[in-house]
């Protein structure tokens, strides 16, 4: 007689698998990206190649500023469900569906995923 598989332990083996193939996949997009354009301050224009480089250059400089403004409420988090489910309700009422579940996700996890816990780490 055969012992059944651990599903639990096959399930996350898996989903480890499927996690780490994604990343693979990210760094190979990532470095075909730069490949097509040829230089990192050309890597904006992939986004919005109808757009004029200065118009483009308006946008991402925008982003720059986002993405500094997350990285500091990461190291330093003062969300709360509430805060988070309040964030969703106004992104749907905006009509803004999909923005507004990955908040109500985060409001559902916030305390239980591993980004609310493990320390900030600096890679290579």
């Amino acid at each position: 007689m055969t012992t059944p598989p651990d599903t639990p332990t096959v399930d996350q083996a898996l989903a480890t698998r499927a996690a780490s193939s994604a990343e693979y996949l990210a760094g190979v997009l990532a470095a075909a990206m730069l490949d097509t354009v040829g230089q990192p301050e050309k890597l904006p224009s992939l986004l919005v190649p109808d757009l004029d480089p200065a118009d483009v250059d308006r946008v991402w400089n925008l982003a720059l500023t986002v993405g500094f403004r997350l990285g500091k409420l990461v190291a330093n988090p003062n969300w709360t469900p509430e805060a988070l489910r309040r964030l969703k309700a106004e992104l749907h009422k905006a009509g803004y569906q999909a923005m507004g579940d990955l908040a109500g996700r985060s409001a559902r996890t916030l305390g239980s995923h591993p980004a609310d816990t493990d320390p900030v780490r600096n890679h290579p």
